[in-house]
C-alpha cells in the first residue's frame, strides 16, 4: 500500500529578521528530532534521522542573488568523507584560494547559474 504525501510549500517575499527566525525554528526543531511545518490549518510532520542528505547553492548574477537549501533523508549508508563546507559572514570566513590568487569572484558567493526570473528561495526539507 503506498502512503498519500502530504506537501506544503510556501513562496513570498520576507523580510531578513523573519527568515532568520524560521531558520532559528528550523535548527530547534531539527534538535528536538521533529520537524512540524505549518500554516493554517495545513500541516507536514517530518522526521529527520540519521545521516541527512545536504544540498546548498549560491548564485550571483547581476542584480540577483539566489541561495537555495534542501533537506533530504532517506537511507544514505554513510556521510559523504569528503564533504566541506563553511557559512558564515564574509569578514568571518577564510578567504578562498582564488581570492588569494587575486580573482575576480566573490568569496561570498558560489558561481552557479540562476535561472534569472526566479526570486531567492529557501527550499527547507523533503522526505519520501
Amino acid at each position: 500500500m503506498k502512503s498519500s504525501r502530504q506537501e506544503l510549500k510556501v513562496e513570498g517575499a520576507v523580510e531578513v529578521p523573519h527568515v532568520i527566525a524560521y531558520l532559528e525554528q528550523l535548527v530547534t526543531a531539527l534538535k528536538s528530532g521533529t520537524v512540524r511545518v505549518y500554516r493554517g490549518g495545513e500541516q507536514v510532520v517530518l522526521g529527520p534521522r540519521g545521516i541527512i542528505g545536504f544540498s546548498l547553492a549560491a548564485s550571483e548574477k547581476g542584480k540577483r542573488q539566489r541561495l537555495a537549501l534542501e533537506l533530504s533523508w532517506r537511507k544514505f549508508a554513510a556521510p559523504d568523507a569528503d564533504f566541506d563546507l563553511a557559512i558564515g559572514p564574509a569578514a568571518e570566513l577564510p578567504p578562498t584560494p582564488e581570492v588569494q590568487d587575486g580573482a575576480a569572484e566573490s568569496a561570498a558567493a558560489a558561481t552557479l547559474e540562476s535561472d534569472p526570473t526566479s526570486p531567492g528561495e529557501v527550499v527547507l526539507g523533503e522526505a519520501d
